[in-house]
């Protein structure tokens, strides 16, 4: 397969049109909405830079990267072990249904988009440590495998997650769409300057060439709160 069709495999799993490459979880945008801390453009983008862009970055974009590590040295138990995690992270309960269910039909449409694929090798790795299959996961495990470059699926997932929000969002608030577009470009700079800096802070840690710890498969480890006592892969 030419890097053309890659590229264009890759465009389809985020497309927008679709429920599942659209993002259509809204990360508790919507709750805000709904009881009035969000009542326009400039409380929506005060939303996606102080709530938004740190939590997708440091918990979905990270994943990606330690799936993407994890599956480089066939890591079957790393990568359900964070897959875990995002999910136990992603509060509340009704994210972590939402992000389940969104990551089995992502497998689904992926399935059909991509028959050759061995999906059969990531649904045995979920089983097998009882893990959830979020979309995060899946979208990593998926990219991995079409040899996209683990940057371009990070920031891929993490644009569509913002730009689905801003689309919910204009469809309920007052925002002509002269202001829509304008908050959309400066949200995207703010998204890419967010996962530089924790993507260049998670590289500046110690070395562990023979060490498969948890921080080097996923750097952002140290960075998220406890409760994973309760998960074992």
């Amino acid at each position: 397969m030419n890097r053309g069709n890659k590229l264009l495999d890759y465009v389809k799993l985020l497309d927008s049109s679709i429920h599942v490459g659209g993002f259509t979880h809204s990360f508790g945008m919507d709750v805000h909405i709904a009881e009035g801390s969000i009542r326009n453009a400039d409380d929506l983008e005060s939303f996606m830079r102080c709530q938004l862009h740190p939590s997708i970055v440091r918990l979905e974009g990270m994943a990606i990267k330690g799936i993407y590590s994890a599956t480089d040295h066939n890591d079957t138990w790393r990568t359900a072990l964070i897959d875990k995690l995002v999910h136990v992270q992603r509060t509340p309960s009704d994210q972590r249904e939402q992000a389940a269910a969104m990551g089995k039909r992502l497998i689904k449409l992926a399935r059909a988009l991509h028959p050759w694929i061995e999906f059969n090798q990531l649904e045995h790795t979920l089983a097998k440590y009882e893990s959830i299959g979020c979309l995060s996961t899946v979208h990593a495990w998926i990219n991995h495998y079409l040899d996209i470059p683990v940057e371009e699926a990070v920031m891929g997932y993490l644009h569509s997650a913002m730009n689905a929000c801003i689309t919910e969002a204009s469809k309920v608030l007052p925002m002509h769409n002269e202001t829509t577009q304008e908050l959309l470009v400066r949200l995207a700079a703010d998204l890419e300057h967010e996962w530089n800096t924790v993507s260049a802070s998670a590289a500046d840690g110690p070395a562990q060439p023979t060490s498969m710890s948890m921080k080097s498969l996923f750097p952002s480890f140290h960075m998220l709160g406890a409760g994973l006592h309760a998960y074992r892969a």
